[in-house]
């Protein structure tokens, strides 16, 4: 599925210019100048001998794509084998998307997501790209996150970010590799996007899966919804138990995890963040 502020369009250059200079056809652009007339024979780069048909012949077209939500037209490689993240669901992950389209943030998940038991998400198109990061009960855990500090930024790894909160740092390890490519830069200096959208500007690494890897253990659809309500549940007693609290039921508030001592968030982030597979539910 495209973006939907993907265009598609036309565009012009000269081969004979010493500067290639890309005209887009669009809104308000009719025509093709003097180069699509007989009087490209006036333009100083046209040679004697290059002046006897009806337009000139280095004005080249091409087809090509670009982002209808940029407010600089940002022109987008156009290939018919190769995809782009504006062709596939990787548009959502886009800025100028996020910013148009779902201007609220939000911790909704998609529906296509896989989990991993220590609250990392996983999505992975249809050729293998991927993007992951941490789920929102995580962030509503945390409430907020001071620093973010990728440990893996490229290759073939298991995805490792460390989250420094309230003074703890929180080591998180997605349980299987896959090929990273790149990391979400922007959270070093805007760390409360992992929290405030975990789904969307707050996603933490992008890569290719690694067939038969990278989804070893993950789970999805139903089973993840139901086991993150559990998840929820169990927060609410670890919680009241660590505090000495009688288990009356409720949910955690959010950024409880900033609220409880050092030694109690230590204690929270072992029994729910730092799972390696799901034989270690208590």
């Amino acid at each position: 599925m495209p973006c939907p502020f993907l265009k598609e369009g036309r565009g012009r250059y000269c081969h004979a210019a010493p500067v290639r200079k890309l005209i887009l056809d669009g809104p308000g652009v009719t025509g093709g100048g003097r180069c699509t007339s007989p009087d490209y024979r006036l333009c100083e780069f046209v040679g004697k001998d290059d002046t006897g048909r009806d337009r000139c012949p280095h004005l080249e077209e091409v087809h090509l794509q670009y982002c209808a939500a940029s407010p600089v037209v940002k022109l987008v490689p156009f290939s018919e084998t190769q995809r782009s993240p504006c062709t596939s669901t990787g548009y959502r992950y886009c800025d100028s998307y996020l910013l148009l389209a779902r201007p609220n943030q939000t911790t909704v998940p998609p529906p296509d997501l896989l989990y991993a038991p220590n609250h990392l998400w996983l999505e992975v198109e249809e050729l293998g790209r991927c993007h992951a990061g941490i789920d929102a009960f995580l962030a509503d855990t945390v409430g907020s996150v001071d620093q973010v500090t990728f440990v893996t930024t490229h290759g073939t790894h298991r995805p490792t970010v460390a989250l420094t909160v309230n003074g703890v740092e929180w080591p998180m390890v997605f349980p299987n590799p896959l090929i990273i490519e790149r990391v979400n830069s922007h959270l070093r200096g805007d760390p409360a996007r992992l929290t405030t959208d975990p789904y969307g500007a707050g996603w933490l690494f992008e890569g290719w899966e690694l067939p038969g890897r990278t989804r070893v253990g993950l789970v999805g659809g139903g089973q993840a919804a139901a086991w993150l309500a559990e998840e929820r549940e169990h927060l609410a007693y670890k919680i009241q138990e660590v505090q000495g609290l009688a288990c009356d039921g409720g949910y955690a508030r959010r950024g409880v995890g900033r609220m409880l001592p050092r030694q109690d968030v230590v204690a929270l982030f072992e029994r729910f963040f730092s799972r390696r597979d799901w034989a270690l539910e208590e």
